[in-house]
């Protein structure tokens, strides 16, 4: 996969997420293209969420798939074909220069 469609799905995922959560509650870590075992192409996005007051920030299972939903929407609205994978990290576990 072309890094000029890495960046162009960052992009994109990540206009998408300051529109949802402006408080910056969700947002892009990372993203990593891989390839699985038939050769389809997905990109696995590290998304980090605001742990600092103590509850968890990570959204609920059902919110979670439609996450997942928007993500695949948002990208194949930018003719961005792969998949999204989705992994959460809390922002405790990252350090203060990452992000």
């Amino acid at each position: 996969m072309k890094q000029q469609v890495v960046d162009r799905a960052r992009g994109v995922v990540e206009a998408f997420l300051q529109k949802q959560f402006p408080d910056g509650a969700l947002a892009v870590l990372s993203v990593k293209p891989e390839v699985d075992g038939h050769g389809d192409e997905f990109l696995w996005f590290y998304l980090k969420y605001d742990d600092s007051k103590g509850a968890k920030g990570i959204p609920e299972p059902l919110a979670r798939v439609r996450l997942k939903v928007s993500l695949a929407t948002e990208l194949q609205a930018a003719d961005v074909e792969a998949s999204p994978v989705v992994s959460f990290v809390a922002e405790s576990e990252v350090g203060a220069d990452l992000g």
